[in-house]
């Protein structure tokens, strides 16, 4: 586990949840004004996503926000 996954517990069923991935969502924001929109700049939302073994029960804990020309911020 990295210093970036951090150990948490199911609120269902208080079983360890497991790190499965960071996930990226793309904001699909319509008001991101003229020039973001002109030079196609997108913005991504950046979550860490944990499942609980047990009961499924899954947890997105929010990091931050990248921007990027759209499709350069793709990794």
């Amino acid at each position: 586990m990295s210093q970036e996954e951090k150990p948490m517990q199911c609120l269902r069923c208080q079983t360890e949840m497991k790190y499965l991935k960071e996930y990226k969502f793309d904001s699909q924001d319509n008001k991101r004004g003229i020039f973001k929109w002109l030079l196609d700049i997108e913005e991504r939302l950046i979550f860490d996503v944990y499942v609980c073994p047990n009961c499924k029960h899954s947890e997105f804990i929010y990091k931050g926000v990248q921007e990027a020309l759209d499709g350069w911020g793709d990794s």
